[in-house]
């Protein structure tokens, strides 16, 4: 069984202060992979105590984005794991990429998952010619992680939100979708089971919205998520409504500046997205998908809903007022009968590696780092001679 977890937190740091740790707040999610949206950190704020727990390896993007907006935006995917070396746990990437254009620095220094190359010069329909610097721009604020899991691809978006007044980034976020939409073409040609997860900032269709006005379904990502759908000749399936066509008031966001949650008035805005074939060798195309064959359950986590607990005050009115928590909740999936995966180590992308954690953390739990003479590696035995050596070469181990 493989749980997975989307989550906006609206600020990682606050949602750790608030469960006491991040183990904790890992931990309260209880899933093998946990994505995060708009973590708001900067590559300068990231350390420890946000980005490293025991038992988990952690894949992040950052906003580079030099607009003067401060830390905005920001994913993060964490992964549950009994180890971070020689496992065959789904849980553990075999492979990780920060953006999803192919043009980050991860991506430049190595292959892109699917090998995915866009072609340049190009033009997009709507958008017309796009530029190479565009294309950085879409990937620099730190809206998109992607983790591969052997079995299936998993991305994990945080979509921009937009004034549609704004044509600049109106502009944005339709070559945002336009090129994620080639990416996940790209690996569904290949024959990829993709796993799309995240804040989407779009709710598709009338009874995702509490208070969906006439003609709300006819807006322009609306009508483009929508063709990414099943029902309406798309590849995916969207997982929650899938499982729960007829329900009505399923909402994961709410206006946190009125106390919306207590009257259940927001919008279904985070989505689990998943596209592919089973595990099972059947000709039956139509009766064996992933959707179908390994979809045991996805429902909203209401009881992360600002103000269930009695632990927390309830909204008195006033915009001054303010309820501890983020004002999204969290959407989990269960997938039963993933097979194991071939022995994979963690990916070099880790945030374990990255030098702003590396160069602060050297006492992180992972972090042990032994010293072996020659004379103390003869009297081990031959399986662990091969493992010492194998974690030489993460670093892990010193060998004299």
């Amino acid at each position: 069984m493989v749980k997975i977890v989307t989550y906006n937190v609206n600020g990682l740091r606050p949602r750790v202060s608030q469960h006491g740790s991040l183990r904790r707040l890992l931990d309260a999610l209880d899933a093998d992979i946990i994505c995060f949206q708009e973590t708001k950190l900067s590559r300068q704020d990231l350390s420890g105590d946000v980005i490293m727990a025991e038992g988990y390896e952690a894949f992040i993007s950052c906003n580079r984005s030099s607009k003067g907006r401060g830390a905005y935006s920001g994913v993060a995917t964490f992964c549950r794991v009994t180890s971070a070396f020689s496992s065959q746990e789904v849980a553990l990437p075999m492979a990780a990429e920060e953006g999803f254009t192919g043009l980050q620095d991860t991506a430049k220094n190595g292959k892109t998952i699917g090998d995915f190359v866009l072609e340049m010069p190009m033009e997009e329909e709507g958008l017309g010619e796009i530029t190479r610097e565009e294309l950085f721009k879409v990937d620099n604020e730190g809206r998109s992680i992607i983790t591969d899991h052997g079995h299936f691809v998993l991305f994990n978006i945080y979509g921009p939100a937009v004034e549609e007044d704004n044509k600049e980034r109106v502009r944005f976020k339709l070559l945002f979708y336009k090129i994620l939409q080639k990416r996940w073409e790209h690996l569904l040609a290949l024959g990829k089971r993709i796993f799309v997860v995240g804040d989407l900032n779009i709710a598709p269709s009338s009874i995702d919205r509490c208070d969906a006005p006439p003609g709300f379904e006819k807006q322009m990502f609306r009508e483009w998520l929508r063709s990414m759908l099943r029902e309406h000749g798309g590849p995916f399936f969207d997982a929650f409504r899938s499982k729960h066509p007829e329900r009505v008031g399923a909402y994961t966001c709410f206006n946190q500046a009125v106390g919306a949650e207590e009257y259940n008035y927001g919008s279904r805005i985070d989505h689990i997205l998943i596209s592919g074939a089973c595990f099972h060798h059947s000709s039956y195309l139509e009766d064996h998908n992933i959707f179908f064959c390994h979809v045991e359950d996805c429902e909203i986590m209401d009881h992360f809903r600002r103000g269930n607990s009695e632990n927390m005050p309830k909204w008195k009115g006033g915009r001054s007022s303010r309820l501890e928590g983020s004002d999204h909740i969290p959407v989990y999936i269960i997938l039963n009968e993933i097979p194991i995966l071939p022995v994979h180590n963690t990916p070099s992308s880790a945030a374990r590696y990255l030098p702003e954690i590396r160069g602060r953390q050297q006492s992180i739990v992972y972090k042990v780092f032994i010293s072996l003479n020659p004379h103390m590696l003869k009297q081990l035995p031959v399986f662990s001679i091969s493992f010492i050596k194998e974690l030489a070469q993460w670093n892990i181990v010193t060998l004299h």
